[in-house]
């Protein structure tokens, strides 16, 4: 069983002291059940991070959690895309209260800018779409998230 990790596992261990622990566990763990692999995107996320100087240094990152990087393939891509069409068409414009349903706008305090809730983007189904074509699970913080685009992805949410 191929086992997908999304950025956010990587960025745990290397950065967030209280959620390093459940992101090396939940990888253990995965480890166990077959190997683990990332696709170029997931790479690109962690390069971007700042952690890590050279190819080398996040290859020697990757291999030391027997991490191996996979190309998506076409029907993944297309996967992918139809998820972020889904997305595309449902976010909300500005913010939306949970229990009535009123919609506001809310302004910064700082700058005037107006707020709105969390973006996702093209490369976060692209992970998804990967995860649930090209492999049978994706380790993820954002659990909730990729099991709302991905209904049939096995999810092995970091806790």
């Amino acid at each position: 069983m191929t086992i997908a990790v999304d950025t956010n596992a990587l960025l745990a261990l290397i950065h967030d002291d209280h959620h390093a622990d459940a992101a090396e566990k939940a990888l253990r763990t995965a480890y166990t059940e077959g190997p683990l692999v990332i696709t170029p995107v997931v790479y690109a996320e962690t390069a971007a991070d700042g952690q890590f100087s050279t190819t080398t240094e996040l290859s020697t990152f990757l291999d030391d959690l027997s991490i191996d990087v996979a190309h998506p393939s076409p029907e993944a891509l297309f996967r992918s895309g139809e998820a972020f069409s889904r997305y595309s068409d449902r976010r909300p414009d500005g913010l939306q209260c949970p229990e009535c349903g009123t919609k506001q706008v809310v302004n910064c305090s700082e700058c005037e800018h107006t707020l709105a809730p969390r973006q996702h983007i093209a490369a976060d189904f692209l992970i998804g779409g990967h995860a649930v074509m090209d492999a049978e699970a994706l380790v993820t913080f954002d659990a909730g998230f990729y099991g709302s685009y991905f209904s049939n992805l096995s999810v092995r949410p970091v806790e």
